[in-house]
């Protein structure tokens, strides 16, 4: 098998996984904090994996990845608004999560963006070469990551803050 084919398997249960973690959460779920933030440590691994075979100038693509992964980070956890409100049950440690609907339509934005960075390299192989095109290839999973993991912080620390019990049975 070529290295070609395994990133492309990955790439294809990652993206199975996601639109499952999509479906999982669009109803209203209780929970352990780890599978809640399941999605973002799929997308970083997911992102390195792309990132590490397409890549021809690695320290240029890790450093446009850090970037957009730190912007990405400061945007979700400053746009606040629409976050679902997480209560935490401290008898159980569970996190119940309330329905949330736009996690769908994101968890297919990002399988789409990594499809795409796989597709144009698949039928141009000459971009690889290319200082933008590995700029890009950082800055798009690290921006998506980033994403991920500010909005599910914001979450996390915004417990105490709405004004409720921090603590409150389910």
């Amino acid at each position: 098998m070529s290295a070609y084919d395994i990133l492309t398997g990955i790439q294809l249960c990652m993206m199975i996984v996601m639109i499952g973690y999509g479906i999982f959460f669009f109803k209203g779920r209780t929970c352990r904090i780890w599978c809640f933030g399941g999605p973002a440590v799929l997308v970083t691994f997911w992102s390195a994996a792309v990132v590490y075979y397409y890549t021809a100038y690695l320290f240029l693509t890790i450093l446009c990845f850090l970037m957009a992964f730190f912007l990405g980070l400061g945007l979700g956890l400053w746009f606040k608004a629409g976050l679902p409100e997480l209560t935490y049950c401290r008898a159980r440690h569970l996190l119940q999560c309330p329905p949330m609907p736009g996690a769908l339509p994101f968890n297919i934005l990002i399988c789409l963006a990594f499809a795409a960075i796989q597709a144009g390299v698949y039928h141009f192989p000459f971009l690889m070469y290319s200082w933008l095109f590995n700029e890009v290839l950082g800055f798009v999973p690290g921006l998506f990551s980033g994403l991920l993991w500010g909005r599910g912080l914001s979450m996390l620390l915004d417990i105490p803050t709405r004004g409720q019990q921090v603590y409150k049975d389910i």
